[in-house]
């Protein structure tokens, strides 16, 4: 008979346990106690294990996953106790049922509670307060949207800042780092106020990406080295639409190119091109990329 708050031992796959302690680190959690009850208290979610062998054998050189199970794990532990299979064998099907979610439906399960409580506030269409990366904020969330590759989860949601332009009053958070989601259930969401907000919001929803680039263009003047090194460095690339104001697909030698591009993007993407990339417009931009190299440059001086 299984109980809570009794320690379970359970046999994996090297594999597994280092996607699990990986997601443990990533996600800020507790330890791996906390995330093998996490997915236990709400195994009914997966599918249902059909004729589970004991496998421990096979993994007899991995050190086991061990934990005790918490009171979220009582209707697990029912389960269980009602099952012909070992208690180790079904939590290892579990475990695996996890592991084999992609990663960004892995990070929505982990912060269901916050999802669920952003998803009402989207159906309901009214703001929320949060907390994201320690900050507090007001914010109408907007839709929920994964990159493309699957990897990451984000809240794509608009501000109160009605001095912005519209496009900069929305911002992509990350599922993982929002915390303390509390609905404001007599308030209009900002997204809502006007026709202006609530298209621009249904065309990130349709060209998403995590930087909302999308109707945002930035022009930067790169060296014949500029160009060589943005056709290496892929990460974060953005995507060319013109050069010197025709339109383009690929960055070809030294020239003046418009990028689809927001101001988030750009201040990580192209500071690493140092004098092989100068950046144009818009204006305000330009100005925070000059202020950057002269600090830089002032420190280099001393």
């Amino acid at each position: 008979m299984i109980t809570v708050s009794q320690k379970i031992k359970v046999a994996v796959s090297h594999l597994l346990r280092t996607q699990m302690e990986m997601d443990v680190e990533d996600y800020g959690l507790k330890g791996i106690g906390d995330l093998c009850n996490r997915i236990l208290a709400r195994y009914a979610e997966f599918p249902e294990p059909g004729n589970i062998a004991n496998e421990d054998a096979l993994y007899k050189t991995v050190a086991p996953l061990q934990f005790s199970l918490n009171r979220t794990g009582e209707s697990f532990a029912s389960f269980a106790n009602s099952s012909k299979a070992a208690t180790a064998a079904l939590c290892r099907h579990y475990f695996e049922c996890y592991v084999n979610l992609p990663r960004g439906k892995r990070e929505c399960f982990i912060f269901s509670e916050c999802l669920d409580k952003l998803n009402k506030a989207i159906k309901r269409r009214v703001n929320v307060n949060l907390l994201y990366r320690g900050e507090h904020k007001s914010v109408a969330p907007c839709f929920l949207a994964f990159s493309p590759s699957q990897v990451r989860a984000y809240i794509v949601v608009c501000d109160d800042n009605t001095e912005a332009p519209v496009a900069q009053r929305f911002h992509s958070l990350r599922l993982c780092h929002i915390k303390g989601v509390a609905l404001d259930t007599k308030s209009q969401a900002f997204h809502c106020e006007n026709f202006a907000l609530s298209h621009q919001a249904d065309l990130y929803r349709e060209h998403f990406d995590p930087f909302l680039c999308y109707g945002q263009n930035i022009k930067v003047l790169l060296t014949e080295k500029g160009s060589e090194r943005y056709n290496r460095l892929t990460t974060n690339r953005p995507k060319v639409i013109a050069k010197d104001g025709t339109s383009c697909v690929d960055v070809k030698g030294a020239g003046s190119y418009t990028f689809q591009c927001s101001e988030m993007l750009a201040k990580i993407y192209f500071p690493q091109f140092l004098s092989d990339a100068e950046v144009i417009e818009p204006r305000e931009l330009r100005l925070w990329f000059k202020e950057q190299f002269d600090k830089a440059s002032s420190v280099y001086k001393r």
